[in-house]
This record gives C-alpha cells, structure tokens and sequence, in this order.
C-alpha cells in the first residue's frame, strides 16, 4: 500500500474548478463592491485603531503616570478605575458605530450586489434553456 493511497504524505489531490466562463461579469470587478470593500476595511482599521489607542493609553496611563491614576474622584472611584471602566463604554461605542456603519452603508450595497448576482443568473439560466431549446440534435435515440 503507497503513502498516496493512504492519504498519509504527498501532494494533496488537485482541485479542479471548471474554467469561468468569460462572458459572465464577475461581482469582484463590480465597482459597487470594490467601494464596499473600501469603506469596510476603512471603518475596520479605524474602529481598530480606535479601540487599541484607548487600551494603549490606559496601560501608558497606568504604567507612567501612577499619580494621575490614584487621584480620588469620587469616594473610593479613581482616575484609573474610571478609566478602566470607560474602556466597556468605548467598546460598547464602538461596536454601536459598527452596527450603524453596517446598517446604512454596507447592508444596502449587498442587497444591489446579490440582485445582481442573481439577475445574471437568472439570464444565465435562460440562456441555456434557450440553447438546450434551439440547439440542433445529434445523434440520439428516436422512437420510430
């Protein structure tokens, strides 16, 4: 028994994918989506940069400027702990930023892109039942 026949070692079997046919547009080079991805890895890196920014300051806060941190708000409340809690706040804005980002922006675009996915499929699917329809017939069986 070969190491190929086990499945133990070698090349993986190809994945044969048949070709793309040329005339069909592909939603990748529409430019509504090339937009969405824009907008969305824009509002990811910002919403990012936002989150790490607010923790980073807070450890710095922590790390370098324990005095600041220690000062008494309110009772048994400090600067570090209010902070520590606003680190939820900011989460929580920041994750209600997405949701709207997402509503208004990227929800409405997707619903264009899959109509479109759909209507050339659809025109697809017509015409190769048109094809199936009007292509002549070889050889093929007939009753007599």
């Amino acid at each position: 028994m070969s190491r190929h026949s086990t499945g133990l070692g070698g090349p993986p079997p190809p994945y044969e994918t048949g070709p793309e046919p040329a005339d069909r547009p592909s939603v990748f080079r529409e430019p509504a989506f090339q937009s969405l991805r824009r907008g969305h890895r824009r509002f990811g890196v910002r919403a990012t940069a936002v989150a790490v920014g607010g923790f980073l300051l807070y450890v710095l806060l922590s790390s370098f400027a324990p005095g600041l941190m220690n000062t008494s708000v309110s009772g048994h409340l400090t600067v570090g702990l209010a902070l520590g809690l606003g680190q939820f706040v900011l989460m929580g804005v920041i994750v209600w930023r997405y949701l709207v980002h997402m509503r208004t922006r990227v929800t409405p675009v997707v619903r264009g892109l899959r109509g479109l996915v759909r209507h050339h499929a659809s025109a697809e699917r017509e015409r190769a039942a048109f094809e199936a329809r009007t292509a002549p017939r070889g050889e093929e069986y007939r009753p007599w």
